[in-house]
């Protein structure tokens, strides 16, 4: 399994010169999709292939659990994995997964380790530990499985289950959509179906929406009633053969750059057909005068020659939090304070992500306001970026929290990256493409 050990301990970022830039680039493939995928075609009868997956870390844990679980996946050729699926049948005994830090392949694995009579034990790393499932550990115990937590549903949780589940299943809508996205993929192989209801306003519809495209790929279309009760029919998910396009969340990096040093920046993977929530921050990036051109298959991103001063009101990324962090990154270098509201999810990541840049951010000498969900983040200061002394920044064993600051340091000086390597969770090239694209300036 590839790691983050190609990076060293620490990273100091130069920032980027004045200058031209026009510059090319596939993304990884979306992290969403590709652990949506290998979920699915492993419940699926038959064999599937899922072509130009994440190659990140994220990945490489949803596969070693499938094998685990007695899945036969093949990925010995270049940009595809082949996965054999037995209609929802795994391996006998009591099997031991270790997600890393995997939210997603973490409430997956809970909920398919459900169907299974034998002894399921998940696991992960101590940033994984540290989120919540107790609603999902509930919903999957109402349904008939048990499931045992050493405290009250984080992991490491053991699990044994049964396919006679007996519905309907609730989830709450406020915490994570993850719980209702396991859920629904496993739902078509319970006896006689599933319904699930959804407590309060859900957040995050559009990985819902994902989750559900996937699952009609596979032949299994769900009866979505607006987003409060979802009915899935029992049915044999069918192989199929899949193509990954490029990350949402990825792109808003380069996004971000674009929009903050004049340049042009095209995405070869990502286009105006995608369903990923995430592809919404360009439209952010359009009102501080970016200009997009969506292709069907790729999107261009066209800095403007001078920011915008600042965005019309609050900005609400309830239903893009993962992109967050790099609306946090822009907003020094606007003129007025921006206030970034609907982050009420932040809290719960694989760190705190509104406490870490808040915290972060005022090392380098800015003025940030925290709320419960929401963070106001001030212009950057005449003496913020005159600071010459180098300063290191946390990452928190955090991908998003590295790649976002990322941005920020081609702009600000002195900043040293801890623990660069934590972008191999989901973008194991990231800090190269950065690189590439600073010595594309002319």
């Amino acid at each position: 399994m590839s790691s983050s050990s190609s990076y060293p301990a620490t990273l100091d970022l130069e920032p980027w010169p004045a200058g031209s830039l026009q510059f090319e680039t596939p993304l990884p493939g979306s992290k969403s999709l590709t652990l949506r995928d290998c979920a699915i075609a492993a419940l699926a009868n038959g064999t599937s292939t899922v072509r130009y997956p994440g190659e990140a870390d994220d990945y490489w844990r949803m596969k070693d659990c499938l094998r685990r679980l007695g899945i036969a996946v093949d990925d010995s050729a270049e940009d595809r994995v082949t996965i054999h699926g037995h209609g929802g049948t795994f391996g006998p005994g009591r099997v031991e997964l270790d997600v890393g830090q995997s939210a997603v392949t973490a409430r997956l694995m809970l909920a398919i380790a459900a169907l299974r009579p034998d002894t399921t034990v998940i696991d992960g790393h101590i940033s994984m530990q540290k989120r919540p499932n107790q609603d999902l550990v509930d919903a999957l115990s109402r349904l008939g499985a048990t499931l045992e937590s050493t405290n009250d549903g984080y992991l490491p949780t053991t699990v044994s289950g049964t396919r006679a589940w007996r519905g309907p299943a609730r989830v709450p809508g406020t915490i994570s959509s993850q719980y209702l996205t396991s859920l629904l993929i496993v739902a078509p192989l319970i006896e006689g179906g599933l319904t699930i209801e959804v407590n309060g306003d859900l957040t995050s519809k559009p990985y819902v929406d994902l989750t559900l495209d996937e699952m009609a790929k596979f032949g299994v279309v769900v009866d979505n009633r607006d987003y409060r009760r979802f009915v899935v029919p029992p049915k044999t998910y069918v192989a199929g053969d899949i193509a990954v396009e490029g990350d949402a969340s990825a792109a808003s990096y380069f996004a971000a750059l674009a929009t903050l040093h004049g340049a042009r920046i095209t995405l070869s993977n990502l286009g105006a057909a995608t369903r990923q929530g995430d592809y919404g921050f360009l439209a952010l990036c359009e009102k501080l005068g970016a200009r997009v051109e969506r292709r069907p298959q790729s999107t261009l991103i066209e800095g403007p020659r001078a920011l915008a001063a600042a965005f019309e009101g609050p900005v609400d990324m309830t239903s893009m939090p993962d992109v967050a962090p790099t609306l946090m990154m822009i907003a020094p270098f606007l003129a007025k304070p921006t206030r970034i509201t609907g982050l009420a999810t932040l809290r719960v990541k694989e760190c705190d992500r509104i406490a870490a840049p808040t915290r972060e951010l005022r090392k380098l000498g800015m003025t940030v306001e925290e709320g419960p969900d929401f963070m106001v983040i001030e212009p950057l200061t005449a003496a913020a970026k005159s600071r010459r002394e180098v300063v290191r920044i946390e990452t928190y064993h955090d991908h998003r929290i590295a790649m976002s600051f990322g941005v920020l340091g081609s702009r600000v000086p002195g900043l040293r990256i801890l623990d660069p390597g934590c972008v191999a969770k989901t973008y194991p090239n990231f800090w190269k493409d950065w690189q590439r694209a600073r010595n594309a300036l002319r």
